[in-house]
């Protein structure tokens, strides 16, 4: 299933299906103080299922819908040594974001294969043009909200240590606000 990005911009964007149906909105304000996830229905009914509130010393909130509760991030997504973030599905699996890599990537934990992958914009004229998508293999559409969120907060995580490394190699303060990578092994459910 591929979810296509209105824009760059993955914190303030609509995300849409394959037949252009408004799937998800994500909208942040104030900087990007607070990021609110909102989940379209196909009879007009909106529902928030996910805020994720970034806090720049303290680390990141995460409300979801499905919990009812507030949590840190850094407990929903767990770091893993310095390369991945973690976090156990509602079907009780363990599934991983891959943070280093140029594409967040998602992998079942178990056996490895890759369940999901953000694809950025591309305007290559040696490859095909293509707005930012986010590919997700159909066996978690089960659990698509807890895709969705989770990979803003993972996407977030991945482009502060890039800026933190690139801050850093240019002599200026490195702050990142956690993450890390791991390359993704295995086979693909995804094609991506």
């Amino acid at each position: 299933m591929r979810l296509s990005f209105s824009t760059n911009d993955y914190l303030n964007t609509v995300i849409r299906d394959e037949r252009g149906r408004r799937l998800y909105s994500i909208s942040s304000a104030g900087l990007h103080s607070k990021t609110t996830i909102t989940k379209h229905g196909s009879q007009g009914d909106d529902d928030v299922i996910g805020i994720i509130t970034w806090r720049l010393f303290r680390g990141a909130k995460i409300w979801l819908k499905a919990t009812g509760v507030e949590v840190a991030g850094n407990s929903l997504l767990k770091p893993k040594w310095f390369s991945s973030r973690t976090f156990t599905g509602p079907d009780g699996k363990t599934y991983s974001w891959n943070l280093q890599s140029t594409n967040c990537r998602l992998k079942e934990e178990r056996s490895g294969v890759e369940l999901a992958k953000y694809h950025k914009r591309n305007r290559d004229i040696m490859s095909p043009s293509h707005a930012p998508y986010l590919e997700v293999s159909p066996s978690l559409s089960h659990m698509l909200d807890y895709v969705v969120v989770t990979f803003v907060y993972a996407e977030k995580l991945s482009q502060d240590k890039k800026s933190a490394a690139a801050r850093a190699s240019t002599g200026g303060a490195a702050f990142a606000s956690g993450g890390g990578a791991i390359v993704a092994s295995g086979g693909s459910a995804c094609g991506c």
